[in-house]
């Protein structure tokens, strides 16, 4: 019976595979240059906020302390969307979004997600002034009331798109290392490891030289991300500490601070527990995808306003730091590493995806490709790659925080819940075929059991029930699961 309930599961599955596959143009076996003159059909942007103040993180639990955004850090979010609307809205670029409206904002046309966590309000700030380059003011942001008086909107046309903010009190999409128990456990052996301690010991003398300039902050590789954030910070904003500091202290900073954080904010396989920031924003990216690829649905930009860490988990999990292994880095203020959903030039017209990356506002966007491929990706071999290491909501992220590992029965069944509320009539056709045809394949299976003389009992079997409520094996102190109804599928 256990063998039927997972023959089910694989059958339904695959269906429901085709059902997606169904929603893009035929596939075909030619190889051909896709790179050439493919359609740009939507955008998938994920963005780091601008400069701010001085950023403290515990080294132990990745817990923030306050900042705030500057003005300098508004402006680079600015310049990036500027520079993403003339990359993608300008009808003369290369990468324009075929069909996207570009004067005026159409809000079922592009989606805001904005982390709401440590950092307060300056991603937030770097997401609205971003917004603000992507889609500027316009005198045509008017309207002509009924007595023929016309209305231009304010500050010469400001356009107010709305944005939704991710809080990892119940949406564990956007922070997932913070509050992770099994995460933490993975911080503590890279502290212990080989490679930690003879780096540590190979940068005594930075330590000793940097000591009278970060005043109170431990001069230890433990506390890396903190110290070159302290100098970066006053190197920046504070005229008399960068004449006094000597000019090469701040780039061996940066090289300990990027060790550290590509050590804490990695894993040595896909999948694992030091990738879990570009694991659960993977979810996102592959329901966003799923949108932009289905021609009734108008989203066609979205963004995703983060910090720096889903950058290092995203460059690892998805293997393109083995051919780039200056991206084991944190990435620079305003950076942006952006997913185009391409249509395929004839005859091959898949549907592919394009993976391109800034890094800050002074250099240009530079292609990459993922899991060792050398071309654009089609779209639903990303999919079936990228399925594996994906976290899809807050209940399997608390496993795995815990340190369990998540059933595919589980995955499963959110997959099917998923689609119950959002896949097309097409794909719930198919659904329906699938239940007829495990009713069949039900039918043969008891056919040949009762001619091999095995005697099969009810279809349904008896469930098993415990006394009492059933819990989730999960240290109740750090990391919580919610009730359902305040699960939001992410």
């Amino acid at each position: 019976m256990l063998a039927f309930t997972h023959l089910s599961f694989v059958f339904f599955f695959l269906l429901s595979f085709c059902a997606s596959v169904m929603r893009s143009s035929p596939v075909t076996m030619a190889d051909i240059d896709i790179e050439a003159d493919s359609q740009v059909l939507g955008v998938i942007a994920i963005a780091r906020h601008g400069d701010r103040f001085r950023y403290f993180q515990n080294p132990d639990t990745y817990k923030g302390g306050p900042t705030e955004t500057t003005a300098l850090g508004e402006v680079e979010s600015h310049q990036l969307g500027s520079i993403l609307r003339s990359e993608y809205l300008s009808p003369t670029s290369p990468s324009y979004i075929d069909g996207m409206r570009s004067d005026l904002v159409d809000n079922r046309e592009l989606k805001v997600l904005v982390k709401n966590g440590g950092e307060g309000t300056v991603i937030f700030d770097s997401a609205i002034a971003l917004l603000q380059g992507l889609f500027p003011p316009t005198p045509n942001n008017k309207i002509t009331l009924a007595n023929g008086t016309e209305v231009l909107a304010p500050l010469g046309g400001y356009q107010y798109i709305p944005v939704e903010t991710v809080e990892p009190s119940n949406d564990r999409s956007l922070e997932s290392w913070t509050d992770c128990p099994a995460f933490e456990k993975h911080i503590k052996e890279f502290y212990a490891s080989d490679e930690f301690k003879q780096k540590e010991k190979d940068a005594q003398s930075f330590f000793h030289a940097v000591k009278d300039f970060v005043f109170d902050i431990p001069t230890t590789l433990k506390n890396a991300w903190n110290l070159y954030d302290f100098i970066n910070s006053q190197l920046t904003h504070n005229q008399t500490y960068a004449y006094r500091l000597p000019p090469t202290l701040i780039e061996t900073a940066r090289g300990l601070a990027d060790f550290h954080e590509n050590g804490v904010f990695s894993d040595k396989e896909s999948g694992g527990i030091g990738n879990i920031a570009g694991r659960t924003i993977l979810h996102t990216i592959l329901k966003s995808l799923e949108r932009v690829a289905f021609n009734d649905d108008p989203l066609q930009f979205e963004l995703i306003e983060t910090g720096y860490q889903p950058f290092i988990s995203l460059f690892h999990e998805l293997e393109i730091v083995k051919e780039n292994p200056d991206l084991q880095a944190i990435p620079n203020f305003a950076s942006a590493f952006v997913i185009e959903l391409r249509r395929g030039s004839p005859p091959d017209v898949r549907d592919f995806l394009r993976f391109r990356f800034k890094n800050g506002t002074g250099k240009g966007f530079k292609t990459l490709y993922v899991y060792g491929t050398h071309a654009d990706i089609p779209l639903t071999e990303f999919i079936y790659k990228a399925k594996g290491g994906e976290i899809a909501n807050n209940r399997q992220w608390a496993e795995v925080c815990a340190g369990n590992s998540v059933t595919l029965t589980e995955q499963f069944m959110d997959e099917v819940s998923y689609a119950a509320k959002h896949q097309t009539v097409s794909t719930i056709t198919l659904a329906l075929v699938a239940f007829i045809g495990l009713y069949v394949i039900r039918s043969v299976f008891f056919r040949a059991a009762k001619v091999t003389g095995e005697k099969i009992r009810n279809v349904r079997g008896r469930n098993v029930r415990l006394e009492g409520e059933e819990v989730l094996n999960v240290e109740v102190m750090t990391a919580q699961v919610l009730p359902d109804e305040k699960i939001r599928r992410i």
